[in-house]
């Protein structure tokens, strides 16, 4: 998925095609680490994320505690950003300029993530640490649906990413 709201604020370049945001979608046999949080919303915080979520489908999923077995019940409800599509696209949201689309990019697009935006999601896996960081490295793969996030920051991209810094405006949101 393109990140609607980096490149809508001009924050990355589009022609290097770093403009990924992170999203989940159905994968048979797999499954990833997550943390859940028991927050409650009023009708204005509510519309405020979905605001700040454009473009995603915005879902219920069962979760498990870590140390559940297979056949436990669910621990509870969780809300995800979910993968969707161009025609899902809320009213009056269109591709950023010089992109044929926000969703449906073909694996071997080019596609990757956008630097500042995984430097914030890596920062926060840190703060978690153990299998919930592994897990997002090694369970997370770009659009090509077969390089992890692991792979791709060992490839050179890992100092690039560390290394970009958020615009002051957006330092709190991106700061990890």
């Amino acid at each position: 998925m393109t990140h609607l709201f980096l490149t809508g604020a001009g924050v990355v370049d589009v022609a290097t095609r770093r403009i990924a945001a992170l999203c989940v979608e159905p994968a048979e046999g797999c499954s990833f680490v997550a943390a859940a949080f028991d927050v409650v919303l009023d009708d204005a915080q509510r519309e405020a994320f979905c605001a700040r979520e454009t473009g995603y489908a915005i879902v219920e999923a069962p979760f498990h505690g870590l140390d559940a077995g297979e056949e436990a019940p669910p621990a509870g409800l969780g809300v995800l950003c979910a993968s969707s599509s161009d025609a899902e696209l809320p009213s009056g949201v269109e591709p950023p300029a010089g992109l044929p689309h926000v969703w449906g990019w073909a694996r071997d697009s080019g596609l990757l993530p956008a630097d500042v935006y995984l430097r914030h999601c890596l920062l926060a896996m840190r703060k978690l640490g153990g299998v919930a960081e592994r897990s997002f490295l090694h369970d997370t793969t770009l659009v090509d649906r077969r390089t992890t996030l692991s792979e791709y920051l060992a490839g050179g991209a890992r100092e690039r990413v560390m290394a970009v810094r958020p615009p002051e405006s957006m330092a709190e949101r991106f700061g990890g």
